[in-house]
C-alpha cells in the first residue's frame, strides 16, 4: 500500500495533495522513511551520495579508500 500522506517542505503542513501544498504552494514529499531490510540493495549508493555531499564526518584517507572501493 502506498502512502497517501504528504508533508510540505516549506511550512511542514501535512496534506493529501500530491502536487503542492494547499497552504503555501510549496513542494510536498512523503514524510515516512523507507522500510528497513537487512539485504539493502541500495546501501552502496546512499553511502556514496552522503560521502560525495560531505555529510559523513570521516578522515580524507578513509574517504578516498571508500570511494575507491564503492566505485569499483
Amino acid at each position: 500500500m502506498k502512502s497517501l500522506l504528504r508533508r510540505c517542505v516549506n511550512c511542514g503542513e501535512y496534506t493529501l495533495s500530491r502536487d503542492k501544498c494547499p497552504r503555501c504552494g510549496g513542494a510536498v514529499r512523503v514524510p515516512h522513511p523507507p522500510k528497513f531490510s537487512p539485504e539493502d540493495k541500495y546501501q552502496k549508493y546512499r553511502i556514496l551520495q552522503k560521502l560525495l555531499m560531505g555529510k559523513l564526518p570521516i578522515r580524507d584517507e578513509t574517504k578516498e579508500r571508500l570511494l575507491r572501493d564503492l566505485t569499483s
